[in-house]
């Protein structure tokens, strides 16, 4: 749970960023880039590699085109990218973190069961 609450600061900070980076002006979106590389690395830490490996690599050509665009200084394109890409990461680390609950469940239910029948293989001993 402790790990739960930790990925929801981060994304709260993350849209706080993004919504401060919407308000200032045309600039380099650099609140922008910065918000989509920490949330691919977050997505990466939740093992998306493998649970979401689409959308992480989608999040990740965003994330490099929006780079290019600000060499090429258009700002606005490259804003779009990045927030295309923060998206994408998020879907991403979403699509993990479900899979990894899904694990998780199926894991509690076999324990259960595993319980279940010792205790019926117990009481049948008793009888």
């Amino acid at each position: 749970m402790k790990g739960l609450y930790q990925r929801m600061g981060i994304t709260v900070i993350m849209l706080a960023i993004c919504m401060a980076g919407c308000v200032s002006g045309g600039g380099e979106p650099v609140e922008s880039i910065t918000s989509a590389e920490l949330v691919i690395k977050v997505a990466k830490e939740n093992n998306a590699t493998v649970n979401a490996p689409l959308e992480l690599k989608l999040a990740e050509e965003k994330l490099g085109a929006a780079r290019i665009a600000v060499q090429k200084e258009e700002f606005l394109q490259a804003k779009r990218l990045a927030e295309e890409a923060l998206v994408d990461a998020k879907l991403a680390e979403t699509k993990s973190l479900s899979a990894k609950a899904k694990k998780q469940t199926q894991e509690m239910r076999g324990a259960i069961e595993t319980l279940r029948q010792e205790i019926e293989r117990t009481q049948k001993q008793k009888q």
